[in-house]
C-alpha cells in the first residue's frame, strides 16, 4: 500500500491536545509494547485476542489505522476460534513495518522526550 502506516494528521491533532512531550512518551511506550506483541510459542488464541484488543484503540489513537484494523481482525478471529497462524504472520510483518514508520517519523521530526 502506498499510504503511510502512520497518519501524521492524527498525531498532530493529538499533539494539540496533550502536547509534544506527552505524545513522545506515548509513542515510545507504544513502540516498546509493539516490539514484543504477538510473540511467544504455544500461546492460546485468547492470549493473542486480549493482546490485540489492547492494541486496537492505542494504535487507532496514535494514527496507525491499518494496524488497528489488523488487530481488530485478529481479535475477532481469536474469539471465533479460528486458526491464527496466517493472521499472526501478517500482523507481525505489519507490526514491524509500523514500528519502523514510527521510528522514521520520530527521527524526521526530531521529537525528543
Amino acid at each position: 500500500m502506498s499510504h503511510s502506516l502512520v497518519d501524521r494528521d492524527a498525531l498532530d491533532e493529538l499533539t494539540a491536545v496533550i502536547g509534544a512531550e506527552k505524545l513522545v512518551g506515548l509513542l515510545d511506550r507504544f513502540v516498546v509494547s509493539l516490539t514484543t506483541a504477538f510473540e511467544g510459542p504455544d500461546r492460546a488464541n485468547d492470549d493473542y485476542g486480549r493482546e490485540a484488543h489492547t492494541l486496537v484503540s492505542m494504535s487507532g489513537m496514535l494514527g496507525c489505522a491499518e494496524l488497528s484494523r489488523a488487530c481488530r481482525g485478529l481479535e475477532e478471529s481469536a474469539k471465533a476460534g479460528d486458526d491464527l497462524t496466517g493472521s499472526l504472520i501478517d500482523l507481525r510483518t505489519l507490526r514491524d513495518r509500523t514500528i519502523a514508520a514510527l521510528r522514521d517519523l520520530r527521527a524526521q521530526t526530531r521529537l525528543s522526550a
